[in-house]
């Protein structure tokens, strides 16, 4: 039985008044974005259903005073910090991060495509353990690269530090000054 089934079958409430609440529920609880597909799947709601509540909820955080936007990242969805209020989320989120896994993120950042064969050079040994640890976090794209591999960041680590997919040269300068690389 799906999440919406279960809501639904312990509910007085009407079905449409509760699809956008459970998506936004899912989409808040996630922590990253979420496609079509897999809303579907987490929720029994249809497709066209979701679609609606999407734009919905879209058009209700773009319309009021907040520091939560719905945002559309490829062909999934997201809730997050407002550009204008990604600073102080930055400094949470950096706080889950240990200083010196965070060293080896911005390097991937500033250096990309870096070869891990590179990065050990520069960090030692431990780059292993991080690259592991970015890659199960999702943050960093890694692919063989002859007898070592190559690595740059996903659309999650954007995200992750509240940065436009496509800004490379702002992600640079960001880490950099993060880690106080000289650019």
């Amino acid at each position: 039985m799906s999440l919406f089934s279960l809501i639904m079958a312990n509910s007085d409430n009407s079905y449409r008044e509760d699809v956008e609440l459970i998506v936004e529920s899912v989409l808040f609880s996630a922590g990253r974005p979420l496609s079509i597909p897999e809303l579907e799947e987490m929720t029994g709601i249809g497709r066209s259903d979701l679609r609606k509540a999407m734009k919905k909820l879209k058009r209700m955080y773009g319309n009021r005073k907040s520091a939560i936007e719905i945002k559309k990242i490829g062909t999934s969805y997201s809730m997050q910090l407002s550009s204008g209020y990604v600073s102080y989320g930055v400094q949470v989120q950096e706080a889950e991060m240990e200083k010196d896994l965070l060293k080896t993120a911005a390097l991937i950042a500033y250096y990309q495509p870096v070869r891990q064969s590179d990065l050990k050079k520069k960090l030692g040994e431990k780059v292993y353990r991080h690259v592991d640890e970015l890659k199960d976090k999702g943050l960093i794209l890694v692919e063989r690269d002859g007898r070592t591999y190559s690595i740059r960041t996903s659309p999650k680590f954007q995200e992750y530090f509240g940065l436009e997919a496509g800004d490379r040269e702002e992600l640079k300068r960001l880490m950099a000054e993060k880690v106080g690389l000289d650019e």
